[in-house]
């Protein structure tokens, strides 16, 4: 599961939120990717995960976020991501991720829209 210097998990009614709290690198891609598959196996329907604390993230951790989003509408759930610095959300529209995941503007906006 999660280191506690990478991010935090929580919970508001039904939805797991994951805050991530450093910028995501190689390392922190992997705990990233590991951490939302666990919730998966742990059958985690709609995942939110906080970018705000994030000011670089790499392909590999987008390339996690767009994955599990993809599993989960599979199974009628969904991954939503909010916080995005602005050089994030270029990033994410750079290599399509955007329009796969969805993103808001703040926690209650990602929750509320299951």
């Amino acid at each position: 599961m999660a280191s506690k210097e990478t991010m935090t998990l929580r919970e508001s009614a039904d939805v797991k939120i994951v805050d991530i709290n450093e910028d995501l690198g190689s390392y922190a891609a992997s705990d990233l990717r590991n951490t939302l598959e666990e919730l998966v196996s742990q059958r985690a329907q709609q995942i939110v995960v906080n970018l705000s604390s994030v000011q670089h993230i790499n392909s590999t951790a987008v390339g996690a976020l767009v994955g599990v989003a993809k599993r989960l509408r599979q199974k009628n759930g969904d991954l939503k991501v909010y916080g995005l610095a602005d050089n994030i959300k270029r990033t994410f529209d750079l290599i399509g991720a955007s329009s796969v995941v969805e993103i808001y503007e703040s926690e209650d906006s990602a929750v509320s829209a299951f």
